[in-house]
């Protein structure tokens, strides 16, 4: 049994008359008696036959006001570790399955039922037993299983008139009225289909991964649960297969069912002042929907990663669902160089799928070290990176719920006045904090918040910027920077030939101006930049400016020292 939980049993099928049909080998004749229930082999059948004459035996399981006492049995043994699906049609009746372990009636085991209640939306109707017309259980290799059919009684509710009567008078009103059928079993088809584990089912015979950027088809389509496994992210699953990865190198490991983009180097475009704009029946009541109790889970692959040599003795590497829609099952740790990790795929309480499993390794971007930040320019900057894989150096402040996962920017205030970060396009709302020192073991908090920030500046000040991880969540980054818009005085206009001038405007020397034109006050474009120099900064415009436009104006974006 490869140490896996024995979820499988005996089947037995309660039948009169059945006929059963296996990949070509000839019928068997099932009897109603569970003593002389027929032995089934092979992994794949069907059987097709009636319940008509079926009768229940002293002592067989009975589900008060579910079962009519029409059973029929039979057994079938797993060749090996899997999972089976029984499926059930009938024209006339609603077969009650029961899947049993144990040898004889004083000692059955009931494993899995395809009976369930629903509820329906108007109290008033209460609740009723269905059965479903599909049922899947796991097995374990050499388990006998036993089947039982039955037909189910149907207990229903629905608003009916009812007679009435108040003194004198007689009238109707609507009530709900509980309805019982013991439909009589008829003919009927059950199905059953074997899935055995697949090679990697047991962690001793996970398959090996190797690379940074992997993909490869996964399944855990007749997968098992061994004893001892851990429940993967919280999840009690019951499906999974087993991978084995070393990092070829240290970063932030993605596990995912679509492929993750590596992401793109740090990059910034600044100098720019962003945007600126300046100027101006009625009938019979209804029981209403059925509601499901217990509907059957809905299947999506649930991925954890650990690290150890023995299934029941796994130290878990604290994946972090990533949560973002565009990798709705992905999942994130951290990996160090030459550490082997046992990687698990399950399924949602234990249900089963095919999928494109993605491996992908992100090794820290260029601005993780604070030695490396990345130097912004501009009252207008939109700066790109990424933290996965980030690393925390000593001494490296830790602020609002990071654990410590930062990359680093550095910006000069051109001006003094409020400047606002947003990093609302970033994949979470990261931790953002602003520094003053050039050092880590210098600095000191300007301030600091999630998904955004803001602070005073003061004109020449240099300032560190660190982003970090959300409670250990790490992606793209996106940060926009806008300082406050400072127009410059405009000292002189000096007219020149050909309708053009000369513009001089006080600015202080380093200071990097740009030149802004409108034909209407409210829409500005941009013509050129100049660099201040003795306090001063000059464009030679054409045309010249005039009362009805066109209109210049001159804002600092910028200082090269």
């Amino acid at each position: 049994m490869n140490g896996k939980l024995k979820l499988g049993f005996a089947v037995i099928i309660c039948c009169v008359g059945f006929s059963t049909f296996a990949q070509g080998v000839l019928p068997f004749r099932l009897t109603d008696d569970f003593a002389n229930r027929t032995a089934i082999f092979g992994p794949d059948y069907w059987i097709s036959g009636s319940l008509s004459n079926a009768t229940i035996e002293a002592g067989e399981p009975f589900i008060d006001n579910v079962s009519s006492g029409q059973t029929v049995w039979g057994t079938w043994t797993a060749p090996s570790n899997g999972i089976v699906t029984l499926s059930a049609n009938a024209g006339t009746f609603s077969p009650l399955l029961e899947i049993y372990t144990g040898n004889d009636l004083s000692n059955l085991s009931l494993i899995a039922s395809n009976n369930y209640l629903i509820c329906y939306e108007h109290a008033e109707c209460g609740c009723h037993w269905r059965e479903r017309n599909q049922i899947t259980f796991h097995v374990a290799g050499g388990q006998a299983y036993q089947i039982c059919m039955d037909s189910a009684i149907i207990t229903d509710a629905s608003w009916v008139q009812q007679p009435q009567t108040w003194g004198p008078y007689s009238f109707y009103s609507w009530a709900v009225v509980q309805t019982t059928n013991v439909l009589v079993g008829g003919d009927v088809q059950l199905g059953l289909q074997f899935t055995p584990a697949p090679p990697n089912d047991d962690f001793v015979n996970r398959i090996k991964l190797t690379g940074s950027r992997i993909s490869t088809n996964a399944s855990n389509a007749g997968a098992t649960k061994e004893l001892g496994e851990p429940n993967h992210l919280g999840n009690p699953g019951g499906s999974s297969v087993w991978y084995s990865w070393t990092a070829p190198a240290s970063g932030r490991v993605t596990l995912s069912t679509n492929e993750v983009p590596p992401y793109a180097a740090p990059s910034s475009s600044g100098g720019g002042f962003g945007v600126v704009t300046i100027g101006i029946t009625f009938g019979p009541p209804t029981c209403g929907n059925e509601i499901d109790q217990n509907p059957p889970p809905i299947f999506y692959p649930v991925f954890a990663a650990y690290t150890g040599a023995a299934v029941d003795s796994l130290t878990s590497v604290n994946c972090l669902p990533m949560s973002l829609d565009s990798f709705p099952c992905a999942v994130e740790f951290d990996a160090v160089k030459g550490q082997t990790y046992q990687i698990a795929f399950d399924g949602n309480m234990g249900t089963t799928g095919d999928i494109p499993l993605y491996l992908a390794l992100t090794k820290p971007a260029s601005n993780d070290n604070f030695e490396n930040r990345i130097k912004l320019h501009g009252i207008y900057v939109v700066a790109t990176s990424y933290n996965a894989g980030a690393t925390r150096q000593s001494n490296e402040p830790v602020f609002g719920d990071s654990t410590g996962k930062t990359v680093w920017w550095s910006w000069t205030a051109p001006v003094g006045g409020t400047v606002s970060i947003d990093l609302s396009g970033s994949d979470y709302s990261f931790p953002v904090a602003v520094f003053a020192g050039s050092s880590l073991a210098r600095l000191r908090m300007v301030a600091t918040d999630s998904g955004g920030v803001t602070f005073e500046a003061v004109e020449g000040q240099t300032y560190q910027i660190a982003v970090g991880d959300d409670a250990g969540l790490t992606g793209a980054i996106k940060l926009e920077l806008q300082a406050t818009i400072v127009d410059l005085p405009l000292l002189q206009t000096v007219r020149r030939p050909a309708n053009s001038a000369l513009l001089r405007y006080r600015a202080s020397a380093g200071q990097v101006i740009l030149l802004l034109c409108s034909n209407d006050g409210a829409n500005w474009q941009n013509v050129r930049t100049g660099v201040a120099n003795r306090g001063m900064v000059e464009f030679l415009v054409r045309p010249a400016p005039a009362n009805d436009g066109p209109y210049y104006r001159a804002i600092v974006v910028d200082r090269l020292f």
